[in-house]
């Protein structure tokens, strides 16, 4: 089923299929030792591997195993983080201490701001460290609220931190079910809310699903 370089490592392991996620990706997650992605766009899992294996040098994050290319299919395969998402319901139904985790999590990020990444996101432009995809399905922590690693980061690089920071206050939002803790962790941060920019990297339809929360 897959291919023999991966097969040897995963003997003996069972596997579920993940159904998180909207890439259109197959993921296999074998008995939280090991993740497999599968898809036919070669493009996205050599950013994710690239961006991975840059990331890994400075903070805590999944390790790649191998990278290959079978029968017109791509497989990515990497250790998996173990620890939970921030949707966890432990987590949801605390939200100060997910503000205060959070409040870490960007820390890591502006933390690469300076180690001169050689990527570009490919939906924004500056000179800060994204991740491109910061909601809380893609981030990880672990049992001491310790940050283990994000996942996803196919379109991390170089680019505007307030993109970020859109896509984590939307994330809170829709997964909280009310904006109040925005203002939380934006004040925790230090940082004033920027409704342009928020408005620029939020698509409408996203911030209609907002609404309809509500």
């Amino acid at each position: 089923m897959f291919p023999k370089e991966i097969e040897r490592i995963i003997s003996g392991l069972q596997y579920t299929k993940d159904k998180v996620g909207c890439s259109g990706d197959e993921v296999y997650l074998f008995e939280n030792k090991f993740v497999l992605k599968v898809s036919t766009d070669s493009l996205r899992l050599q950013r994710e591997k690239e961006r991975n294996d840059w990331i890994s040098q400075y903070i805590p994050g999944p390790k790649s195993i191998c990278y290959l290319n079978e029968n017109n299919k791509h497989y990515y395969f990497r250790t998996f983080l173990v620890g939970e998402s921030l949707i966890s319901p432990r987590l949801l139904g605390n939200p100060q201490e997910l503000t205060d985790i959070l409040v870490d999590v960007v820390k890591k990020l502006r933390s690469l701001d300076d180690k001169a990444c050689p990527f570009a996101s490919s939906d924004n432009f500056g000179t800060d460290f994204v991740h491109g995809d910061l909601c809380l399905p893609n981030i990880y922590i672990n049992a001491n609220n310790e940050f283990v690693g994000f996942i996803d980061l196919d379109n991390s690089g170089l680019g505007d931190k307030w993109y970020d920071y859109a896509w984590l206050l939307w994330s809170m939002e829709y997964n909280l079910k009310t904006a109040r803790f925005n203002e939380v962790l934006l004040d925790k941060l230090g940082i004033s809310f920027n409704k342009e920019k928020y408005e620029k990297y939020l698509p409408l339809e996203n911030r209609k699903q907002l609404k309809s929360n509500e």
